[in-house]
């Protein structure tokens, strides 16, 4: 059975969930964010995704891998701080051997609440919905990282 990590790379919050189970009825195993203060070092980030990334992985054993592509339209300071965490988490998940997925967010919205153009409000109520979750105390990056599984779910091949 493929257990999916789906990822939603983040300056200083990175949201993951892990879901797993027949493509109707996906279930999630786990899920979280990996959080650093607003002014934590850089590399110190950096490290912290990876040291605990690594500790998911080591946990929960996922089979394939899903990550949101980079959007870029304001901030180019904000794009290159999340470029570098995606850069981070991409060397991760190959020095694991994990298959890699990337969606972009239209494509992430369209598959969950089907609409491209769905909201946030939208999104979260989809991932609650078919994963049985109540998603009200969940922070907006570990809903988007659900989201993001789902996709990957719904789009895999078996």
């Amino acid at each position: 059975m493929t257990r999916i990590l789906g990822i939603d790379p983040g300056t200083h919050r990175v949201g993951w969930g892990i879901i797993e189970g027949p493509r109707r009825d996906p279930v999630v195993v786990a899920y979280g964010c990996l959080e650093s203060p607003p002014h934590t070092e850089k590399a110190m980030y950096l490290q912290k995704i990876r040291r605990e990334l690594g500790s998911i992985l080591d946990t929960y054993q996922p089979t394939a891998a899903s990550l949101e592509t980079l959007l870029f339209k304001k901030n180019a300071k904000t794009a290159i701080s999340v470029a570098e965490a995606r850069g981070v988490i991409i060397e991760v998940l190959a020095a694991r051997g994990l298959t890699l997925e990337e969606y972009a967010p239209n494509t992430i919205k369209a598959t969950v609440a089907g609409t491209g153009r769905a909201g946030k409000s939208e999104v979260e109520r989809m991932v609650s919905l078919l994963l049985r979750l109540n998603t009200t105390h969940i922070i907006d990056d570990t809903t988007d990282a659900l989201a993001i599984a789902l996709t990957a779910h719904a789009r895999q091949s078996v």
